[in-house]
Order: structure tokens, then sequence, then C-alpha cells
């Protein structure tokens, strides 16, 4: 809805309203059904410029739209246009970053209970703005998702993380591997496999130095295309972490189905362990339950002393989280590693 004035807005949007009312239903083959509506205004339309920007603007109102099944409305503010504005800065710079190869990557520690040392590492990616600083990696990935640049920025990394491990090969002296995430646009590639196995053999990378992890939104929505690929994944002896277990909506059956050896427990399964007893109890399940699988586990998010005592004592193997690391770039993880060892 493109108004000239906030007037004209609050005009329409009465009658909008009152047109498809919040609980309105519909008839559909003699059922009836919720129909929810969402109702994006812009105010001053003129201010975006060209008529594509403000096409997207109004879909990306759409997008902030909570998916509760009732009529929504999502009305274009400042802090709103300033939002879009920022991701189109962004995106625009992806393109560039791309081209003159601008990312970084950082590597968090993962702390093994068992043994009481750092015993793997997750690559993760960043990248710095001249002007905007540090850009929040959920923020650009998602961008990159959507315009189709993350299969680019996944080889520019995979590489960067292959050619770090060739020139510190004594680095899996310590560890077990390194873990890397694919997308799901990574993963439907039609050569997804051959491709990250040639990229690995070209710089003499055994493959049980990498895991890769995917997400649980991923193996619950992909399960049966990305078979295929993780199948030819575990042939080649690289091993496969699921990641995020807990944040959505993946059950025992859709981990059972893929060849995953480690299990990331999603930080939100830590809040309140530490005094809910009925949480508590439910993260010491989920845990037993795996490790009966033979599934190894990793807890994520972990930040405190009192989280560490307690999901150590629940057999958890390992440990990721500021408590015993940040994310940290290539020089500072050296430096690190070679004083742990």
């Amino acid at each position: 809805m493109l108004t000239g004035s906030l007037e004209e807005y609050e005009y329409y949007l009465a009658q909008l309203k009152q047109m498809f009312d919040v609980s309105r239903k519909a008839d559909v083959e003699q059922k009836n059904i919720t129909m929810p509506v969402i109702l994006s205004g812009i105010i001053n339309a003129e201010k975006l410029g060209d008529s594509g920007l403000v096409l997207e603007y109004a879909e990306y109102l759409e997008s902030l739209a909570p998916q509760s099944g009732v009529t929504e409305v999502i009305q274009d503010d400042r802090q709103t246009l300033n939002g879009f504005l920022y991701n189109k800065k962004v995106e625009q710079f992806l393109h560039t970053a791309i081209t003159e190869n601008l990312f970084e990557i950082y590597y968090q520690p993962v702390y093994s209970t068992r043994e009481k040392q750092f015993i793997t590492l997750e690559a993760l990616s960043r990248l710095h703005h001249p002007q905007l600083g540090w850009i929040a990696p959920d923020v650009f990935i998602q961008i990159a998702e959507k315009n189709h640049m993350i299969e680019q920025i996944t080889d520019l990394q995979f590489c960067r993380v292959c050619r770090f491990l060739s020139e510190n090969r004594w680095l899996m002296d310590q560890l077990l591997n390194v873990k890397v995430n694919l997308s799901a646009l990574d993963l439907m590639k039609n050569d997804c496999s051959s491709h990250f196995i040639q990229m690995m053999d070209a710089f003499e990378i055994p493959h049980n130095w990498i895991q890769f992890e995917i997400t649980e939104t991923v193996a619950t929505e992909y399960n049966v295309s990305i078979r295929k690929v993780v199948d030819e994944f575990s042939a080649a002896g690289i091993r496969l972490c699921l990641d995020d277990f807990g944040s959505g909506y993946a059950n025992l059956n859709t981990v059972m189905r893929l060849p995953f050896s480690t299990i990331k427990l999603d930080r939100s399964l830590l809040f309140d362990i530490c005094c809910n007893e009925k949480r508590a109890m439910f993260y010491q399940s989920i845990v037993g339950t795996f490790h009966r699988m033979n599934y190894h586990i990793v807890s994520e998010g972990v930040e405190t002393e009192e989280e560490v005592e307690l999901i150590s004592r629940w057999g958890v193997d390992m440990i990721q989280g500021y408590y015993f690391s940040r994310p940290l770039p290539e020089k500072d993880l050296l430096a690190l590693l070679q004083k742990k060892a």
C-alpha cells in the first residue's frame, strides 16, 4: 500500500482492515479456514527513488511479518527503512567482497571435556566494511543466500581454510578436524561433493581433517535432496555434523536419516538449565539419548562455569562457547594453540 501522507495511509489502512478483518473466515470447498493477510504500508514512496527499489522494500516489509496465522500490519518507519537501506549496502558490498576476496576466517576452538584441551575448530566467516564496520555473519550470509552468492563465498572460504591447514600441518597433531559450514544452496549443486573433495586434494588435505556442518533446518527441509551428497562425503571419509539441534523442528527421525557423527546442541537449550530442573532434565535426557545412539555431542554457546560443570557431569563430549574462547583470527588462534601445546 503506497500513500502520499500519514493521513492517507491511516484512512486506507482502516478500510483494508475492515475489508479483511483479523478473524475473517473464508469458505474453501465448504471448509472454514483462516485467511491471514499481510498489509505493508509505505508512506512517501518517492523517497526510495526508482520503482524497483520500492518493490524490494515492500518485499522486505513483508519478510518482517511474523508467521502467526493472523492478519499482520507492517508499517514503514524510519528504523525499518534504515534496516532495509543497510541491507542494500551490504548486498552491494558483497559483490565487491567476492571479487576482491575480502572475507576473513575466524576459528573458534572447541574444548574436550575428557582430554581437557581444545580438540577441534569451527571455521566462521567474517566480513568488514570500510564504513559500516564488522557486518554480522547472520546478516551477510542471509543476504548472500537470497541473492545466490553464497556458493561463491563458500568456495573462497573453504579454499582459505584448506590453505591455512596446508601451511600449518602441525595443527592436526593436536586437533581432530576443522568444522566448515555448508548451506542448502552449496549442497544442492550437482557437483557439490566432488568439488569440495577436489579442493581438499589440491591442498593435500586428508579428508578426515574436515567435518562439514549442516544446520538442523537444512537437514529437515532438504533431507531427501541432499542424501546423495552426504553419502558421497561419507564414502570419501568426510564426517558430518548436525548443527543447531533444538533450534527448529528436527526430530530423531531426521537425525537418523543422514550419516551424522556429531550433534551440536543449540545454545537456546542451555537457557535456565542452572536454575530450572525441568530444563536441566530435558538437556540431560537429550545428551543421554544421543550417546546411546553413538553420536558425539557438542554443547554450543556455553558461557559460565556453572554451565560447564553441569554439562560435563552429564557426559557432553565437547564444549564450544565464550567461556573457553571467542572466535579468533588465524594469528591469535595459532598463538593460543602453541601456548596450550
